[in-house]
């Protein structure tokens, strides 16, 4: 994260002689902020900068709301950064494939509510007995009115079926 997404009161961290915090020495809180921010939110890695265990880390965060607090907003400024880059992957207008990969993404994904990606996107293609080709959606149905056997209609170009 970069440091003008992280907070500017952060407490210095003391010089650590050890190479594990003896349990004895207890935790202490502003430190353990600190530690969480230059981790970006990750416990495992903030437990290194303490140099301690992730699961005495996290049992102290868990019992505190100022450090819980803190971990939820180093969590959201992450998801600030990535909706900024989903924003400038959409409006990339020198990679085109970029721009179309990330409106996939957000249709499928933050698009739900609006009916985008609730469909399955396969098509399975089956030959069925009279030697027809038969488009069938994930969801059964099949693509045209298989009763008129001599045209078909796809995206409004009609051809002979040469079966």
């Amino acid at each position: 994260m970069s440091e003008d997404n992280i907070p500017n009161d952060l407490a210095a961290l003391p010089s650590m002689p050890w190479l594990e915090r003896p349990l004895e020495l207890p935790l202490d809180i502003e430190e353990c902020r600190t530690a969480i921010w230059m981790a970006a939110g990750n416990i495992s890695e903030a437990a290194k900068i303490l140099k301690t265990t992730s699961i005495r880390l996290r049992a102290f965060v868990k019992k505190s709301p100022y450090l819980s607090a803190e971990m939820q907003e180093a969590a959201d400024r992450l998801v600030d950064i990535a909706e900024a880059n989903v924003r400038d992957a959409l409006t990339d207008e020198l990679d085109p494939s970029r721009r179309d990969t990330m409106s996939r993404f957000v249709l499928t994904n933050i698009g739900k509510s609006r009916g985008w990606g609730t469909g399955s996107p396969t098509v399975n293609v089956k030959n069925s007995a009279g030697g027809t080709i038969v488009v069938q959606w994930a969801d059964g149905s099949t693509f045209g009115d298989e009763s008129q056997d001599d045209m078909k209609t796809i995206e409004h170009e009609e051809f002979k079926d040469a079966g």
